[in-house]
């Protein structure tokens, strides 16, 4: 084996074996596919709920009074975030064109989506903060625009960009909900975990309920394109490595500079410092960096660097990556590609 990183001086010893890249590629959509399957049985016989259903609708109705102002601004914004999930879902779908796993993919994690948005409509409108009237008129406001990839994350839309995005970008939005969860109980009067009422019973007080349901989905969502991004690192190690790099050094949440009301969501969030550059860095990167097999950003950017210095024959049985980013490579031939040869 060898135990030190990688150099233009020092080229590890090319095996011959399989590894082309139409191979990887079919390597690849296999295991998405997989995985895809396993995601599927969970979604839906563990995760499935049902907005008008399953949420304490009259909890709401009787502590929406004591919700802040920030809080109410802060829900109707990620209203507004949630509401382009049908741009979010065609923009994916024609990114991911003849890739089928990937496609099936898009639309149940569109499903799933498309009930956050009608959970916060009833989170507003059960509170009493905000009447039919003017969810309609807002919602109206958000389909005014149109929300794409390649216009609001320039650089992003390709099939690995888009699970790369989609993989920061759901570990973002369970933050978010979890934090705002909290802020919830806050304005309820309710520390910030469940009470042993609470526990008993099996769900949170009101609102609280709603956002400790959808920031399940969210976390979940997030391992699934964590897992692709993970299939993807192993067999285009250079190419995948990169665009996380580059989707987390330009990150910024969905849509949110084409909100009707944008300024007064960050009017609140500069108020409550529920998102910060902090903060983003602590509970949303850093953990991604570390599912990743990574110490740091810093060992990321190692293994980019390194990456490109691999040669193109071998597979990921002959390739692994240390938390510092540097390449271990065998020099002996495994069983798969003597019998290839």
């Amino acid at each position: 084996m060898i135990n030190e990183p990688l150099n233009s001086a020092q080229a590890p010893l090319q095996l011959n074996g399989p590894w082309t890249r139409e191979a990887r590629e079919r390597a690849v959509a296999d295991e998405v596919k997989q995985a895809y399957i396993e995601y599927f049985r969970k979604a839906v016989k563990i995760r499935n709920w049902i907005p008008w259903d399953d949420l304490p609708l009259k909890e709401m109705e009787s502590n929406g009074h004591l919700l802040s102002e920030d809080t109410i601004t802060l829900i109707q914004s990620f209203l507004g975030v949630e509401d382009y999930v049908g741009d979010y879902v065609l923009d994916g779908l024609n990114v991911v064109h003849g890739r089928r796993e990937r496609r099936n993919l898009q639309l149940q994690w569109g499903a799933e989506e498309a009930k956050h948005a009608e959970s916060w409509e009833l989170v507003l409108l059960h509170s009493g903060v905000r009447t039919q009237e003017q969810l309609t008129e807002y919602r109206d406001r958000v389909a005014d625009h149109r929300w794409t990839m390649g216009e609001n994350h320039p650089g992003f839309d390709t099939p690995l960009g888009l699970a790369a995005y989609a993989m920061v970008q759901e570990r973002a939005t369970y933050f978010n909900y979890d934090e705002l969860r909290k802020r919830i109980r806050a304005d309820y009067g309710l520390p910030e975990q469940a009470t042993p009422e609470e526990r008993q019973r099996g769900h949170q007080l009101g609102a609280a309920a709603a956002f400790k349901i959808v920031s399940t989905d969210e976390i979940a969502h997030h391992g699934m394109f964590l897992r692709i991004i993970d299939i993807h690192k192993r067999y285009f190690p250079y190419e995948t490595l990169d665009m996380v790099f580059r989707v987390l050094n330009g990150f910024n949440m969905p849509a949110l500079y084409i909100l009707p009301d944008a300024q007064e969501m960050k009017a609140a969030l500069e108020r409550t410092k529920l998102y910060t550059p902090l903060k983003h860095g602590r509970s949303v990167a850093n953990p991604v960096l570390d599912a990743l097999g990574f110490d740091n950003k810093r060992a990321l950017e190692r293994a980019v660097q390194e990456s490109k210095l691999l040669p193109t024959g071998l597979g990921p049985e002959a390739v692994s990556i240390s938390r510092s980013g540097e390449f271990v490579i065998a020099m002996e031939p495994s069983e798969h590609d003597m019998a290839a040869g």
